[in-house]
């Protein structure tokens, strides 16, 4: 099972531009720019100006979200996705890396193209907004357990230390996903509050030369929102099913998949393989009636049905279940988007332990909106 949760508010904060706001830009950005000599900062001549991006996530929603449909909050993996679009100038090696925020904060409605600058809401210097100094990020005389940093301008953030999440990338920009769950596990235990993550460049230190890496903000025109995916393996093995062989020819459909379901909609995906070309056996029945179920490790994959997007991917938490009545799963489609057509793939293992089979039959289905 993997649910997918949209964030409630999301910003970057440049050091170049402290007091700008950027609550509504479609885009997040992580960028360096070559520094020239101005600034606060005692290393101002000999450093680099940087973004960071702040996301917030209503964990109490979450939960209860978690809860209605009868698990654990504190049994799932969690992992927060940012789908990436236009980087310019890449650096050769560079770590993303989240970390729970220890202050909350106000989104605000600037872009970072409006002229004059809107410096109400969160920005380098201010939690809620340059009216409010009083808001400002602290700079100094950090709390127990949380710190900050800045090259240039004082300000940038404040943040628990305790757990971080990081991702490598090598001469590349692609999606980031990093593995927030030590972080998650501490807003389970009480040991922080969630105000929401802070994602950052772990070199912000080292002088480099302009780049940035762009990502779709809550904002964005497209379905491509910054998203925590929670996920938990919920699969099952009951009744005494034979297995399809996988050596001989065989077809799988989604026998009961309708073209359209309500954006609350649970629905049972009930997955039916079944030889292409049967023994031919004395009997009274069709051999094409028989029931099998896929071997166990199969797994299912959501893509966008006209694009190689994966919306979940395959994984140890989409593995398919089986009963007396064969193989199935359930989505819970209150993770998507409405409004957008999806397409199911299937991945089902050999009898060699190490081959595996993709489906892609087709399966397409919409998530319309409840009227």
């Amino acid at each position: 099972m993997v649910l997918r949760f949209y964030p409630t508010k999301d910003a970057t904060l440049y050091e170049i531009a402290p007091t700008r706001n950027t609550g509504l830009d479609q885009v997040l950005e992580l960028r360096v720019t070559p520094n020239t000599g101005s600034g606060t900062g005692s290393s101002a001549a000999t450093s680099s100006f940087v973004s960071r991006i702040v996301l917030s996530f209503d964990y109490t929603a979450m939960s209860a979200s978690i809860v209605s449909l009868g698990y654990n909050p504190n049994s799932f993996n969690y992992n927060l996705k940012l789908y990436a679009t236009a980087p310019q100038q890449i650096p050769l090696n560079y770590n993303v890396e989240a970390y729970p925020l220890s202050s909350s904060y106000d989104m605000g409605i600037g872009k970072s193209n409006t002229t004059p600058a809107t410096v109400e809401g969160v920005s380098w210097y201010y939690r809620q907004g340059k009216a409010t100094p009083g808001t400002a990020w602290s700079t100094a005389s950090f709390a127990s357990g949380v710190t900050g940093s800045w090259q240039v301008n004082a300000g940038g953030g404040t943040w628990y230390t305790a757990s971080v999440a990081s991702q490598s990338f090598s001469y590349t920009t692609t999606d980031v996903d990093l593995n927030i769950t030590p972080i998650i596990r501490q807003v389970q235990s009480g040991s922080i509050i969630f105000n929401g993550l802070i994602i950052k460049r772990s070199d912000e230190n080292q002088i480099g030369s302009y780049s940035s890496l762009l990502f779709y903000s809550k904002d964005s025109s497209t379905i491509y929102s910054p998203v925590i995916e929670a996920k938990f393996d919920d699969s099952t093995n009951t009744g005494a099913v034979s297995i399809i062989n996988t050596d001989q020819e065989y077809n799988i459909i989604a026998a009961n998949l309708q073209p359209a379901y309500k954006e609350d909609s649970r629905p049972r995906l009930n997955i039916k393989p079944r030889y292409r070309y049967p023994t031919p056996t004395f009997a009274v029945s069709s051999g094409y009636l028989d029931v099998y179920r896929v071997p166990t490790g199969s797994q299912y994959a959501i893509y966008l049905a006209k694009s190689d997007d994966a919306i979940i991917n395959f994984s140890n938490f989409t593995k398919v279940s089986s009963d007396s009545n064969g193989s199935y799963f359930r989505l819970n489609l209150t993770s998507f988007q409405p409004e957008q057509y999806y397409r199911l793939l299937l991945k089902v293992p050999q009898s060699d332990g190490v081959s595996f089979d993709i489906i892609d039959n087709n399966f397409v289905f919409k998530v319309e909106r409840n009227q």
